[in-house]
């Protein structure tokens, strides 16, 4: 009777309150506990057959009068199976004329039969005049009838804007290769690329043969600090990429390059000297395309040297048939870097670095809060390859639920465009758990070509699945 007496009952009241406080704050993180396990991430060495790069064969087609449509085309098509195709189109037999209508049905044909690729070619296209050499006796006589042939080829080009990568040249010169030529003094040299800017769809990269002849088009000695990158103010400049198709031949790329150094340039058309015209590359190369032909040189073709250039240049495509010497001196020698292809033969080296290589390092989720965690992931990632994509990669993180197959779809703001060669950046997005029914969810990383949804292939050993690559599981 006298413990009643003591016990004070007037804080009974409160005391429940706070107990009844207590318990449902355990309840409530009881009921919104979440727990989160990442996976272990390593670089693989396959080859990734990913769009816009690798090795590529060249298939050439002569538009002619006698076309007499065939299932020829189709067939071709069907059993190629690299994702780029240098596809050569020969005008000679138009050299005094416009293209006639069977002439322009057979580009046509031409152009769909690659539009609907199985393996999704993408095409490197270069009009020409000449297979042998001989531009000058193949080629128009007039700059007015070469720029007629651009206006006519454009509209067809245009409408196959999502299959066509690149346009290399500006039709005229030996193999179309922008030398002994009739045109190829500044000023038509400029008319001829303006008027392809003008009349070709912006989408599409465009390129000249050397890096004197970029500079004198577009009238710089230097590279802007500021660089209009990925075609951003739609000007020429920011679409004009290079192709080389000496590489590696001799010290100035088989006349690519000179023996003027910078400090002595009197125009911008000077040809620099091998070292500093790496440089520029380097600069440029990060924004708009290149590559080309790899050509047989005791010296410059070893496979340490030959890394060292294509990666400085940030090559994305080379012929997979020419030089066979180079590639054969490759393919017999042993790569010693210090990284997972360690081991593997230089060829394979060589295939699996041209243009953008991404993989994932880390991935960690961390928890914030008690009563209603948020879950932030940090994903880290990093491009081994020569380049970097040029093309705009759609990149999102999703949830799976494990018992339902429900996918909640969050976009990851990591523009990969910008991920070069070498470099390592790390992303952040927040989780919807909030949003999330109670259940387990897998967690995967997905990145998707913008212009048709193929599917980006990593350089891990993870296997990629229908949603993309596993980063790890998510427990509410």
């Amino acid at each position: 009777m006298k413990l009643l007496n003591v016990f004070p009952f007037k804080l009974l009241i409160p005391l429940c309150i706070v107990l009844g406080a207590f318990l449902l704050c355990v309840l409530t993180v009881y009921l919104n506990r979440i727990t989160c396990t990442t996976e272990t991430f390593s670089e693989s060495t396959r080859y990734l057959s990913n769009p816009y790069q690798g090795f590529y064969h060249i298939i050439g087609y002569t538009l002619s009068d006698d076309y007499v449509p065939t299932d020829g085309l189709s067939n071709q098509t069907a059993s190629y199976s690299d994702s780029l195709a240098l596809v050569e189109i020969n005008l000679k037999n138009y050299r005094k004329t416009e293209i006639s209508e069977t002439g322009l049905t057979q580009l046509n044909d031409i152009l769909t039969a690659w539009s609907q690729s199985p393996s999704n070619t993408k095409l490197i296209l270069r009009f020409i005049y000449d297979w042998d050499g001989l531009a000058l006796a193949t080629e128009p006589e007039t700059l007015d009838l070469v720029l007629t042939h651009m206006d006519q080829v454009s509209t067809l080009v245009n409408r196959y804007c999502d299959s066509v990568y690149i346009m290399q040249g500006i039709f005229t010169g030996n193999w179309g290769e922008m030398h002994h030529s009739h045109f190829m003094d500044a000023d038509s040299v400029k008319t001829l690329i303006q008027h392809l800017h003008e009349v070709i769809d912006p989408s599409i990269y465009l390129s000249v043969r050397t890096p004197a002849q970029w500079r004198m088009v577009n009238d710089l000695y230097n590279l802007p600090g500021k660089f209009p990158a990925f075609g951003a103010d739609d000007s020429l400049m920011g679409r004009l990429g290079l192709f080389n198709d000496g590489m590696l031949g001799s010290e100035s790329d088989l006349g690519t390059y000179g023996n003027t150094a910078r400090r002595d340039a009197t125009s911008p058309s000077y040809q620099g000297t091998r070292k500093e015209e790496l440089a520029f590359q380097n600069t440029l190369c990060q924004y708009v395309p290149n590559g080309g032909e790899v050509i047989y040189n005791h010296n410059l073709s070893d496979l340490e040297t030959s890394v060292s250039d294509l990666r400085t240049m940030h090559v994305s495509y080379l012929n997979a048939d020419y030089d066979g010497r180079v590639l054969e001196k490759w393919r017999n020698t042993v790569w010693t870097g210090n990284d997972a292809f360690r081991g593997c033969d230089g060829y394979t080296y060589m295939q699996t670095h041209l243009g953008y290589r991404y993989l994932i390092r880390t991935c960690k989720i961390k928890k914030s809060g008690l009563i209603k965690p948020d879950v932030t992931l940090t994903l880290t990632l990093q491009n081994n390859g020569f380049s970097n994509t040029l093309k705009p990669f759609q990149t999102s993180v999703i949830l799976k639920n494990v018992e339902t197959g429900a996918c909640t779809d969050v976009p990851l703001n990591a523009d990969l465009r910008k991920l070069g060669s070498g470099q390592k950046k790390s992303f952040t997005v927040k989780l919807p758990v909030k949003d999330l029914e109670r259940g387990s969810y897998q967690i995967y990383f997905s990145v998707k070509d913008e212009t048709n949804g193929q599917m980006i292939l990593l350089g891990n050993e993870n296997e990629a699945t229908d949603e993309g690559y596993l980063l790890g599981q998510l427990e509410k």
